[in-house]
């Protein structure tokens, strides 16, 4: 044995076991299909929030992979307009597709459907707090839907899930859309199960649309920095 990882072993036990944990949800996240689509390296998932949330949520429902779903993730779609939409997560299954958008964030979060604009309060711990202001995700993913409607075959059930960090609490939050589903991440299962449950089985080619959507989640540099120059333009007008 190297002499290093000798004295590793003998000085550190905690060190040693850390690492082989380590070692261990690396070689298991390479087998993934979030990191076979989103080419986002280990480090990168666990310390960016917002891919952080989108694994959670994807192996939360992964166990449907066994049963042929398949899972796309950061789809590029084009508008009417001209500029590109992103979609958070895709499931395809034999009973439609789901189009879920992750907000993995924390605080407060008080909002309704009929508001342009919904709110994320945070608190400092001195018991100062600030507001940061978000575009409802409710219009945001119905407009996913309907962009993403486009591309699949006709009449395929389009199923839109909003998901909350459970780092926050839904303080104030009023949906009354019957299109959308809002709650928070660690309910996925049962979100999703009950769905499943109450939806009729469909004629659906989960690999031709899989196929025919893996392109737009490869998307280009310059794509996703176009995006998000988009996103902060949009906020600067409101």
């Amino acid at each position: 044995m190297n002499l290093f990882l000798l004295c590793l072993v003998i000085a550190s036990p905690v060190a040693v076991t850390a690492i082989i944990f380590f070692s261990v949800g690396i070689a298991k996240y390479n087998k993934t299909a979030y990191k076979r689509i989103t080419h986002t390296s280990y480090l990168d998932m666990i310390f960016d929030k917002g891919k952080n949330g989108e694994y959670r949520i994807y192996r939360s429902l992964r166990k449907y992979e066994e049963i042929g779903f398949r899972f796309l993730f950061n789809l590029y779609l084009p508008k009417q307009d001209g500029q590109m939409t992103e979609l958070d997560i895709v499931m395809i299954g034999s009973k439609g597709v789901f189009v879920i958008e992750s907000k993995n964030y924390k605080g407060w979060i008080f909002g309704n459907d009929g508001q342009k604009y919904w709110t994320q309060v945070l608190y400092n711990g001195s018991g100062r707090s600030r507001k940061e202001h978000f575009y409802n995700p409710v219009w945001q993913n119905r407009n996913h839907c309907k962009v993403l409607k486009d591309l699949l075959p006709e009449k395929t059930p389009i199923h839109s899930i909003v998901l909350f960090s459970p780092r926050c609490e839904l303080k104030s939050l009023t949906v009354r859309s019957k299109d959308v589903i809002v709650d928070k991440s660690d309910r996925v299962n049962d979100i999703v199960k009950a769905i499943l449950e109450r939806s009729p089985e469909q004629q659906i080619d989960t690999a031709l649309i899989y196929e025919k959507l893996y392109p737009c989640s490869q998307a280009t540099d310059e794509m996703k920095a176009a995006h998000i120059s988009n996103i902060r333009q949009e906020m600067l007008k409101k």
